[in-house]
């Protein structure tokens, strides 16, 4: 029958270790009696990068049962309220800009959509900002202020939101609440050799000690080598590097200067040949330059990361990183699922890369085969639903550099390239010329960006639709829904202290 009693799971860091106690805790709730077991090298570092979060990292951190409080405390963490885009429609020397990605989707007062009537407006009555015209939370984002009060209880909200946090710090916490809370076996062991069973299913994997770990079912976690999915089962590796064309990195942690405030949004400042993120945790910066190789090299990275810095940049250690961008032509082959780096990666423009591990364990959980004969059919529903789940993301990352105005570089220049967007991305605005933006253009409830996130963008680099639709309300009414807006922002910042403050007074309260 080969009923699978038995989960091995190949990688540690923040994906393994999300896989492990998503898993654990699920088959927990469903009575499920399949041991969890993570095998760890102590030989590969993590990356421990990925300090950005989006809002499903609430919903994880709650079901595998940790509290919010020691999670903030341990993780150095803040809360994460969307990004502010700096530079990326106009060359700055030319022209200042900016605009946010909140999490909230535009507010509707008294049940009216907020967003036809804001397309409608010719005249700018209700603001030239789509974020700051429909939703509090931009307001919020400008003020550094936190998305609930010092009273509102753990994951409770008043707006929608996710966390800065250390990836490295978020692994070790996890890896102890599952050892401790969730019953995961930890295994610490070099894995050098995958071995198969006559059907070609993996049926164990080998240490460097020659000690042999078999199990039913095998999670691949082992980063960018993917040493399971991609080199053992020989699943091919599709680029897409042809849309999505910056490639590496150099990064740096800095101290923050005297009296710094904490934002509550990731700060994204496009560049020559790429951009920087600028993320604020509770004790430090995260910052890092995110470039084409093939428009720039790394000393010029270096020097333009290190302007942006500033006299704040006092001789830390910088960091290179390099990928490829793209995702393996399967995430399930046979008896392994690659979660996280090993199944596929993009640039962390959106914070996708955390997202996608819970989204790609969740969705393993959901429908765990009980044995090898359900698993085919598992295999092809998955595989089918994280294809389009990862084009839809690239088509949104692409969004943001396609519709720039930038011809200040190369890199700029060939972002607006026909060749460099993917053909489902070209006849999204080539509908959207002429219709705007509804719920029915997104029909798969699955993909991480829904119709707001799309409109936040599409606004923010001022795309215009030629026939925009809204309804018959009074401009009366409509100004005082709109101003209703303000008036709420207005109102949370007479109620919240600074993001800092709260951070400060909630992790050291009883």
């Amino acid at each position: 029958m080969n009923v699978v009693k038995k989960v091995n799971v190949i990688g540690g860091g923040t994906s393994g270790w999300i896989s492990a106690a998503m898993l654990a805790s699920s088959f927990r709730k469903t009575g499920r009696d399949i041991e969890v077991c993570l095998i760890e090298s102590p030989h590969i570092p993590t990356i421990g990068v990925g300090e950005g979060t989006f809002p499903t990292i609430v919903n994880t951190l709650q079901e595998i049962g940790l509290s919010e409080k020691d999670f903030l405390v341990e993780c150095d963490a803040v809360f994460k309220q969307g990004a502010k885009f700096c530079n990326w429609l106009y060359d700055p020397s030319k022209k200042e800009h900016s605009y946010y990605h909140p999490f909230d989707p535009p507010a509707m007062p008294k049940g009216i959509d907020l967003s036809g009537y804001w397309l409608c407006d010719s005249d700018n009555k209700y603001g030239d900002s789509f974020a700051h015209s429909v939703t509090v939370q931009a307001n919020l984002c400008d003020m550094n202020l936190p998305p609930k009060m010092l009273d509102t209880s753990e994951y409770e909200r008043l707006v929608r939101y996710a966390y800065h946090l250390d990836a490295n710090k978020l692994g070790e916490l996890i890896k102890r609440h599952s050892i401790n809370n969730l019953q995961v076996k930890y295994i610490s062991a070099h894995i050098e050799r995958v071995n198969l069973d006559r059907d070609g299913y993996i049926s164990d994997v080998v240490s460097s000690d020659g000690d042999i770990y078999s199990a039913d079912f095998f999670v691949d976690c082992s980063g960018f080598s993917s040493l399971l999915l991609g080199k053992t089962l020989q699943v091919p590796f599709v680029s897409k590097s042809q849309y999505l064309n910056v490639d590496t990195a150099v990064t740096v942690q800095i101290p923050y200067s005297e009296n710094s405030e904490i934002p509550s949004h990731t700060i994204s400042t496009a560049q020559e040949c790429g951009w920087i993120w600028d993320i604020g945790l509770r004790t430090r910066r995260g910052t890092g330059y995110v470039y084409s190789s093939k428009h720039t090299t790394a000393n010029r990275a270096e020097k333009v990361l290190l302007s942006y810095l500033g006299k704040e940049y006092k001789g830390e250690k910088l960091r290179h990183i390099s990928f490829d961008v793209g995702y393996r032509e399967k995430f399930w082959e046979k008896n392994c699922v690659a979660i996280g780096f090993s199944s596929a990666f993009v640039e962390p423009l959106e914070a996708t890369a955390i997202a996608m591990v819970e989204a790609g364990v969740r969705s393993l959980a959901a429908n765990f085969p009980i044995d090898r004969a359900s698993m085919k059919p598992r295999e092809k529903q998955y595989n089918r639903i994280f294809s389009q789940r990862w084009d839809n993301i690239i088509d949104f990352i692409k969004l943001h550099y396609c519709l720039t105005e930038r011809e200040d570089t190369e890199f700029w220049r060939d972002q607006r390239s026909v060749e460099t967007i993917p053909q489902s991305l070209q006849e999204k605005l080539e509908y959207w010329e002429h219709f705007s933006a509804t719920e029915g253009d997104f029909p798969n409830r699955y993909d991480m960006f829904s119709l707001s996130s799309w409109q936040y963008i599409l606004y923010g680099l001022k795309f215009k639709h030629k026939y925009a639709e809204c309804g018959i309300l009074s401009d009366e009414l409509m100004a005082k829904a709109f101003r209703s807006i303000q008036l709420m922002s207005k109102d949370a910042q007479s109620k919240l202290s600074s993001n800092k403050k709260f951070i400060e007074d909630y992790t050291k309260s009883d």
